[in-house]
């Protein structure tokens, strides 16, 4: 994923003039309505429970092909 920066945790998130305005780790300010917002929430949960499944899901499987293999050498 080539130039893909990873977004570290908000310094800040606050409400001005009608807008919720993020201030990133960076210090850059991103500014977006209140219906953005809230979809922007949404969607961005969704792909993190996803990611977080898959997660749970390959370290499953990486687990049960070790004990695999470990039971393919014992005698």
């Amino acid at each position: 994923m080539a130039g893909i920066e990873p977004y570290g945790s908000p310094r800040k998130v606050w409400v001005e003039d009608g807008h919720v305005l993020v201030e990133s780790y960076d210090g850059k300010i991103v500014s977006m309505t209140p219906e953005v917002a809230i979809d922007l929430g949404r969607t961005i949960s969704e792909a993190g429970t996803e990611s977080l499944i898959n997660k749970v899901l390959e370290k499953s499987a990486e687990a049960e092909a070790d004990v695999s293999v470990q039971s393919d050498r014992e005698p």
